[in-house]
């Protein structure tokens, strides 16, 4: 009786602030990485819906894709990471949404004519993870806005994300120096002299991150 007594009587005496150190804290928020990042992209797949024909349809276009940076054994040369010291990128992925409007309101975005021409991106978001030796870094994150004409055809298409013209937002690892913000993807997609279609899936044969 006593022994329940006394610690009922120290548990009391406990300061209610003491309480909370048994709980869960969040983790620590990796860091950025500093320095110049230039990888290679060796494959990947997106979408574009609806997709391209001739003729198109009023309206803008919706893109997602994903691709592979650098295999791991050839690491990304041509980079320069200053922080963490000593680290490498070995590779990574890259992920993108978002969407493009068409030159004016009623024209049709999705026509090869002017996917790979006037369409101007309204908002693109780009996600690159990076794959590093030593120390994980923080992700990479740019929202591209009213990019114009960033689709060439020679004879597919070269999407090449960047700014300036319009916009682009870099957060995360290798934010300085801001100009350095492009993403630019080599796709199956067929340029203005395009079949019946819809072509709406492609894959990615190549490009470029240089942040």
């Amino acid at each position: 009786m006593l022994r329940r007594t006394l610690l009922a009587m120290a548990a009391l005496l406990v300061p209610a602030g003491l309480v909370l150190v048994a709980a869960p804290q969040a983790a620590w928020a990796l860091p950025n990485a500093h320095g110049i990042a230039n990888c290679r992209i060796v494959s990947g797949h997106g979408t574009v819906n609806p997709g391209l024909t001739p003729a198109g349809s009023p309206g803008g276009v919706k893109i997602n894709f994903t691709a592979s940076l650098t295999s791991p054994a050839a690491g990304c040369p041509n980079g320069n990471v200053t922080f963490p010291a000593g680290d490498h990128i070995l590779g990574g992925t890259v992920t993108g949404s978002g969407f493009y409007n068409p030159p004016s309101a009623t024209m049709p975005g999705s026509s090869c004519v002017n996917f790979a021409g006037p369409d101007v991106v309204g908002k693109i978001t780009v996600t690159i993870k990076w794959l590093m030796s030593g120390p994980p870094v923080a992700n990479t994150k740019i929202v591209y806005k009213n990019n114009p004409n960033t689709v060439v055809a020679a004879p597919t298409d070269t999407i090449t994300l960047k700014a300036p013209p319009g916009t682009a937002a870099k957060t995360g690892s290798f934010t300085a120096p801001a100009g350095l913000n492009t993403v630019q993807l080599d796709t199956t997609l067929p340029g203005p002299g395009c079949g019946p279609g819809p072509w709406s899936a492609f894959k990615i044969t190549g490009g470029v991150v240089t942040v």
